[in-house]
C-alpha cells in the first residue's frame, strides 16, 4: 500500500471530526450574513462618484456608520373618481403613521397631497437605517405602516399602496429569502443525486460537503464583510449560496465518478481513493483556478458590490473545492463501499468503461465533423441574434416582479403626479455659491422645477424636478449636462439624488464591462494553456464558451421578454451573467478537453476525442444538470435581477453541456486533428484501441 493510501486511512477521521467542529463553530456567524449585506446605492457606485458624495454627506451619522434614509410613499386612489370623504380617511391614516414615529427608523410623515387632476392622494413618510440594515428595517417599518394604514382605511373602498424606496425594498428583499433559497437548491441537488447514483447513501455524502462549504463560505465572508469593509449585496448572498451547491456538487460528480472506477481496479477504498486523489486533483485545481481568477478579476470593478462579488466568489470556489477533496474523500472512506449500493463497484468486476450512447453521440460527429462544428455555430449564432431586443432599464420599481403594492403604487404616482416630482436630484453647493448655482439650475434645460432645501454638512442644498422620466439614458445625457454647467458656474457642487444614482450606475456598468470582460477572457485563456500545455485548444475552449455565453444571453432576453413580461435588465446584470456563464462554462471544457489529452496520449486525437467524451459524457451531463438546476433556483426570489441571472446562466449552461461539450467542441477537435495541441506534440502509441461501451 502506497504512503498517501496509507496517510488517506488515517486521517479519514480526524478530517470528519475537524469539519464537525468547523461547521459547529461557525455556524452561528454563517446564520447571521444578512445582517452584513448592503442593499444601498452606495453598494453599486465607485465612491468617488458625484452621486455616492451627496448620499454620503447627507446621511453621515454620529456612530460611524452610515445613516440611509429611503422614502415609504403612501398613495390613495379609487376606482373612477375620489369622493370628498378620501380626504379624511388619507388625514386619518397620515394621523396614524403619526403614531409610529421613532419606531422602525419611521420619522414624521409629511403632509398629505392632492394631485393636479384631483384623482390621488399621496404623503411620504422616511425611514433611516444604517446600510446593514437597510431591508430588515424598510420590510419591518412598511409593515407596520401598512397594518396602520389599512385599520384607518377599513371598508372605506379606498386603495392604499405603498411605494418609493423603502415600498419597494420591502417587496422585493432577497436577504428574507435565503433560507427558501438554500432549501430548494438542495432539494434540486438530492434529487438529481439520486437519480445518478440510485443509492440511499451515497447522495447524501456530496451534500454533507456542499453544506459545510456554504457554512465556512459565509461565516469567512460575514468576517470579511466586518473587518475589511468588504461590501455583500443580497444580490451577490444569493449567487453564493447557489454558487458553492453547484461547483461542489460538481467536483463531488466528477470525484465519485472516478473512484467508482477506481474500486474495480483497486482491492482496498484507499488505494482507490489515492490513485482517485492522483488522476483528478491537477483537473480540480485547474477548474477552481479558472472560476477563481475570474472572480478575482472583478477587484478592478468600480462597482462595490462587483468587488465585493470577486472575493465572495473566489472564497465560496476554493472553498467547495476544499470540502469535496478533503470531507467528501473522508466520509467515502468511512463508509466504504457500501456507500454505493445496491450498485456497488466490485474489485476485478469491469465497470461500464463507456457510455454507448456519448459513444453513439462521437461516431455521429466523426463523420462529418467541420460541417457539424459549423451547424453548431450557425444555430448559436441565431440564439445570438436575440440580443437585438436586449433593453436596458434601470428603473428600481422594474426590479420586482409582478404587481405587488409597491408596483401598484408607482404607477398611481406616474399617472397623477409629475415623475420629476417622484424622484427629484439633490444637488448641494458650497456655501459661498447658492447664488450662482440656484440660476444655473433654474435657466437649465430639462429642469422644470427648483426649490431649496436643507443645509447638508455646511453644503446648501436643492431640489430639483426633472422635465423627463427620471431613469434611463435621457435622464443621464440631461445630468451630465448639468454637472458639466455647474463645474463653471459653481465649481464644488455636487448632483446626486435617485436618479444621478442610476446614471452613476449605468456608467459605472459601462466602464467595468469594457474592462472585465476582455480581462476574464485573457486569464482563463492562460490558465487553460497552461493546463493544456497548447494554444490552439485553449483559444478553442474560449471562443466555445464566449459564443456559447452569447447564445444563451440572447435566447434568454427573448425568455425574458415574451415569457415572463420583464421590461429589460439593468445596466449591471450583463457582467454578472458572463462572468458564471464563462467562468462556470469553461469548467466543463476543461473536463472533456483534459481527459481527451490523457487518452490522445495512448490513442491519437481521432479516437482519444471519441474515448474522451464517451468517458466523460455522463458525469459532466449530470454536473452540468446540477448547476443549472441550483441556478434555476433564484428565479423564486422576488428580484428580477435574480431571476434573470437564474434563468441565463441556467440556460447557458444546458446549452454548453449539451451541445458546446457534447458536439461542437469534439467536432472542432476532430477538424484539427494533431493540430489541437499546437505547438506540443501528442504521440500516440502505434496501435490505437476502440471506444469501448458496456452500458
Amino acid at each position: 500500500m502506497n504512503r498517501l493510501a496509507v496517510w488517506l486511512r488515517r486521517l479519514r477521521w480526524p478530517v470528519v471530526v475537524v469539519w464537525l467542529l468547523l461547521i459547529v463553530v461557525l455556524y452561528p456567524l454563517a446564520g447571521t450574513l444578512a445582517d452584513a449585506t448592503n442593499n444601498t446605492a452606495s453598494a453599486y457606485l465607485p465612491a468617488g462618484a458625484q452621486s455616492t458624495k451627496v448620499a454620503d454627506l447627507a446621511t453621515a451619522g454620529t456612530t460611524g456608520q452610515t445613516a440611509e434614509s429611503d422614502p415609504a410613499i403612501i398613495v390613495f386612489s379609487r376606482e373612477g373618481s375620489l369622493r370628498p370623504a378620501d380626504q379624511s380617511v388619507a388625514t386619518a391614516a397620515h394621523d396614524a403613521v403619526s403614531k409610529l414615529v421613532n419606531t422602525h427608523g419611521i420619522t414624521q410623515p409629511g403632509t398629505v397631497t392632492t394631485s393636479q387632476d384631483g384623482q390621488a392622494l399621496m404623503f411620504e413618510v422616511d425611514v433611516s437605517s444604517t446600510a446593514a440594515t437597510a431591508g430588515t428595517v424598510d420590510q419591518q417599518a412598511v409593515e407596520a405602516i401598512r397594518a396602520a394604514v389599512n385599520s384607518a382605511v377599513g371598508d372605506s373602498g379606498l386603495r392604499a399602496d405603498i411605494t418609493g424606496a423603502a415600498g419597494q425594498t420591502a417587496d422585493s428583499d432577497a436577504s428574507s429569502q435565503q433560507d427558501h433559497l438554500l432549501v430548494t437548491a438542495a432539494v434540486i441537488v438530492v434529487v438529481i443525486l439520486l437519480l445518478v447514483y440510485r443509492s440511499p447513501i451515497l447522495w447524501l455524502l456530496p451534500l454533507i460537503g456542499a453544506g459545510g462549504a456554504i457554512t465556512v463560505t459565509k461565516a469567512s465572508v460575514h468576517m470579511l464583510a466586518n473587518g475589511a469593509g468588504l461590501t455583500v449585496s443580497s444580490l451577490s448572498s444569493s449567487i453564493m449560496t447557489v454558487l458553492i451547491f453547484g461547483a461542489a456538487t460538481d467536483y463531488a460528480l466528477l470525484l465519485i465518478h472516478r473512484y467508482s472506477d477506481e474500486l474495480r481496479r483497486h482491492e482496498r477504498p484507499e488505494e482507490a481513493m489515492a490513485v482517485t486523489m492522483r488522476r483528478t486533483l491537477p483537473t480540480l485545481i485547474a477548474s477552481a483556478a479558472t472560476v477563481t481568477c475570474a472572480m478575482l478579476c472583478l477587484l478592478a470593478s468600480q462597482s462595490a458590490s462587483l468587488r465585493g462579488l470577486g472575493p465572495i466568489g473566489a472564497i465560496s470556489i476554493v472553498v467547495a473545492l476544499l470540502a469535496q477533496i478533503t470531507l467528501l474523500p473522508a466520509l467515502l472512506l468511512v463508509v466504504g463501499r457500501v456507500g454505493f449500493w445496491p450498485r456497488t463497484p466490485r474489485y476485478g468486476v469491469p465497470g461500464r468503461a463507456a457510455s454507448r450512447f456519448w459513444s453513439w453521440i462521437g461516431r455521429r460527429v466523426a463523420v462529418r465533423p467541420a460541417l457539424t462544428a459549423a451547424i453548431v455555430v450557425v444555430l448559436l449564432g441565431g440564439g445570438c441574434a436575440g440580443l437585438a431586443a436586449l433593453r436596458i432599464d434601470d428603473d428600481p420599481v422594474s426590479n420586482i416582479p409582478g404587481n405587488p403594492s409597491s408596483v401598484v403604487g408607482q404607477r398611481v404616482l406616474e399617472s397623477h403626479f409629475g415623475s420629476g416630482d417622484l424622484a427629484p436630484l439633490t444637488v448641494l453647493v458650497p456655501p459661498e455659491q447658492p447664488g450662482a448655482a440656484g440660476a444655473a439650475l433654474r435657466g437649465f434645460t430639462g429642469i422644470d422645477a427648483v426649490t431649496p432645501g436643507p443645509a447638508v454638512s455646511g453644503y446648501a442644498g436643492y431640489s430639483a424636478n426633472l422635465t423627463l422620466p427620471p431613469f434611463g439614458s435621457q435622464a443621464a445625457a440631461v445630468i451630465s449636462d448639468l454637472r458639466s454647467r455647474l463645474a463653471t458656474a459653481a465649481p464644488g457642487a455636487l448632483v446626486g439624488g435617485a436618479p444621478a444614482i442610476v446614471a452613476d450606475t449605468a456608467q459605472t456598468a459601462h466602464h467595468d464591462n469594457l474592462l472585465i470582460m476582455p480581462l476574464v477572457l485573457v486569464v482563463i485563456l492562460v490558465i487553460i494553456a497552461l493546463l493544456l500545455r497548447a494554444v490552439v485548444a485553449p483559444v478553442v475552449l474560449v471562443a466555445t464558451t464566449a459564443l456559447s455565453f452569447a447564445a444563451a444571453f440572447g435566447l434568454s432576453t427573448l425568455l425574458w421578454h415574451y415569457v415572463f413580461g420583464f421590461s429589460g435588465m439593468t445596466s449591471v446584470l450583463p457582467l454578472y451573467v458572463f462572468i458564471f456563464l464563462v467562468a462556470l462554462g469553461v469548467d466543463y471544457n476543461i473536463f472533456l478537453a483534459d481527459r481527451i489529452r490523457e487518452e490522445s496520449r495512448t490513442h491519437g486525437v481521432h479516437e482519444g476525442t471519441l474515448r474522451g467524451l464517451s468517458l466523460t459524457g455522463g458525469v459532466i451531463t449530470a454536473a452540468g444538470i446540477v448547476l443549472a438546476g441550483t441556478f434555476a433556483a433564484l428565479a423564486q426570489i422576488r428580484q428580477v435581477q435574480l431571476i434573470e441571472v437564474g434563468t441565463t446562466v441556467a440556460l447557458g449552461v444546458l446549452l454548453d453541456t449539451l451541445l458546446v461539450r457534447t458536439v461542437l467542441v469534439p467536432a472542432t477537435f476532430l477538424s484539427l486533428g494533431e493540430r489541437i495541441w499546437w505547438p506540443s506534440k501528442q504521440r500516440a502509441a502505434p496501435a490505437a484501441a476502440s471506444v469501448g461501451s458496456d452500458e
